[in-house]
């Protein structure tokens, strides 16, 4: 295919049935989304659109939603190490909704590693 899409759901069952912290299950999720992303290039997947984070997921635990922020920073603050390599494979990456309900931060690092 040329277009794959995946949405990220689960993490939350996974950390309780492997009876880890949920943010825990969160960035394991992360990486094995990775893990499935860099299957996608090697498999040739021109596209790949991931639903990562909801306007329902503001209703979780105010530390949850503090832990997703987390990860986000730090997945984006990755993302910016890595642009060079990133864009030597092609990769570009949009990021989607209304990025305003984010914190700040989070909003900066996005505009820095998107084009």
């Amino acid at each position: 295919p040329n277009h794959v899409a995946f949405i990220m759901d689960g993490n939350r069952r996974y950390a309780r049935k492997c009876h880890v912290e949920r943010q825990q299950g969160h960035t394991q999720g992360f990486n094995k989304l990775a893990e499935t992303l860099r299957w996608c290039l090697n498999l040739g997947i021109r596209e790949v659109t991931v639903y990562a984070f909801s306007i329902e997921n503001f209703k979780r635990s105010k530390d949850e939603v503090d832990g997703l922020m987390e990860l986000s920073r730090q997945k984006f603050a990755k993302l910016l190490e890595e642009r060079e390599n990133l864009k030597k494979h092609g990769v570009c990456i949009r990021v989607l909704g209304d990025l305003s309900l984010l914190p700040l931060d989070v909003q900066q690092l996005i505009a820095q590693s998107v084009p």
